[in-house]
C-alpha cells in the first residue's frame, strides 16, 4: 500500500497538536501562561506539591533541559517555587504558590472548552472509540523505545 501525507495517522495527530496548542496558547496568553507551563501545574495539582524535577520530567516525558527553562518561567511569574530537598542538597522539589494554586480552576475551563471544540463533529460513541485507539497507538510506540 502506497503511503501519501494526508493518508498518514502521524500527519492528522500532529496536524491536531497544533492546532490544540495553538487554542490553548491563544487563551492562556491572556494569564501568562503557556501549555507546557499549564502541563507542569497540572501534573502538581493532580500529584501534589514536592515532586522532584527528575519525576517532572518523566511523567511529562520531556528533557530535563527542556522542563529547567519552563520552571524557571514559572518561578518568575510566581507560580511555583523550588525548595531543596530536606535530605538531598542536590534535588529540587517543586511547590505550588497560592498564584499557582488559585489558576487551576481557570486552566480547566480552558481544557473543557478546547476538548468541546475537539469534539464537536464527534459523537460520544465517536469520541470515545477515538480516544481508545490513540492510547492503543501511544502505548506501541512506547514499546518502541
Amino acid at each position: 500500500m502506497e503511503m501519501t501525507l494526508e493518508g498518514s495517522i502521524s500527519f492528522w495527530i500532529k496536524k491536531m497538536y497544533q492546532k490544540t496548542g495553538h487554542l490553548f496558547n491563544d487563551r492562556l496568553a491572556q494569564y501568562g501562561l503557556t501549555t507546557a507551563q499549564v502541563e507542569v501545574l497540572s501534573l502538581l495539582w493532580s500529584h501534589g506539591d514536592g515532586q522532584t524535577q527528575k519525576e517532572l520530567h518523566e511523567r511529562l516525558c520531556i528533557r530535563p533541559a527542556s522542563l529547567t527553562k519552563v520552571l524557571d518561567m514559572l518561578a518568575a511569574g510566581g507560580w511555583v517555587e523550588r525548595k531543596q530537598d530536606a535530605d538531598d542538597a542536590r534535588v529540587n522539589r517543586i511547590f505550588l504558590t497560592e498564584t499557582g494554586r488559585s489558576i487551576e480552576n481557570v486552566c480547566a475551563e480552558i481544557l473543557h472548552e478546547v476538548e468541546r471544540l475537539v469534539r464537536k463533529n464527534l459523537s460520544s460513541e465517536e469520541a470515545a472509540i477515538l480516544l481508545m485507539l490513540l492510547k492503543k497507538s501511544e502505548s506501541s510506540l512506547e514499546e518502541e523505545k
